[in-house]
């Protein structure tokens, strides 16, 4: 995986993470000292981009924490140890045609998103909540129980979905190296 894959990867993890930090942010000191030209303004961009790019590798870090265990429990479904594993992935990392290596870390970069994006979600539908409740003081108190259970139920789902496609990709990951290194190993 190249550098600017990497760098987009942890920015797409990263925008769900700055939107609720900045929903957290407007829900402790309001949104009226905010100039929204200022912020969507060119020369803002790198800090945000910077921002955004810190976000992503603080929370990928935190969802591979939470989700280690049940990784690992996948993995010894298809590997007996966890040096099968890394032997397997050395042997088919190092030769294996680069076309297979980008797919894997392809792979990979996609169950990273899914996974960051599980919590994001979950960040996301708190936040928006407590957005509602605490600055929306102009929207009826009906209004505001709608906005939140729609919120709560959409993000609910994302969380389920990205947890979801999180499994299915890191079971495919697992299944593929597993096959490509007995593959490599049977004819080399």
């Amino acid at each position: 995986m190249n550098t600017t894959n990497l760098f987009v990867e942890l920015v797409v993890i990263g925008v769900g993470t700055l939107l609720a930090l900045m929903l957290t942010i407007m829900s402790i000191f309001g949104y009226g000292w905010i100039s929204w030209e200022k912020i969507t303004s060119s020369t803002m961009l790198i800090p945000l981009l910077s921002i955004t790019y810190l976000l992503g590798i603080v929370i990928d870090r935190i969802a591979d924490s939470f989700f280690d265990n049940w990784n690992k429990k996948l993995r010894l479904k298809i590997f007996s140890t966890n040096e099968e594993y890394h032997q397997a992935l050395i042997y088919v990392y190092n030769y294996a045609s680069e076309r297979i290596v980008s797919l894997f870390l392809y792979s990979r970069s996609r169950l990273r998103i899914s996974r960051a994006w599980s919590f994001n979600c979950i960040f996301l539908a708190i936040t928006i909540s407590i957005f509602v409740w605490t600055r929306l003081s102009q929207i009826s108190y009906s209004d505001k129980i709608i906005i939140t259970v729609f919120s709560t139920i959409i993000f609910g789902l994302g969380t389920v979905a990205n947890c979801f496609t999180w499994r299915k990709l890191t079971i495919n990951d697992y299944k593929r190296l597993a096959e490509t290194n007995t593959i490599l190993r049977n004819n080399p």
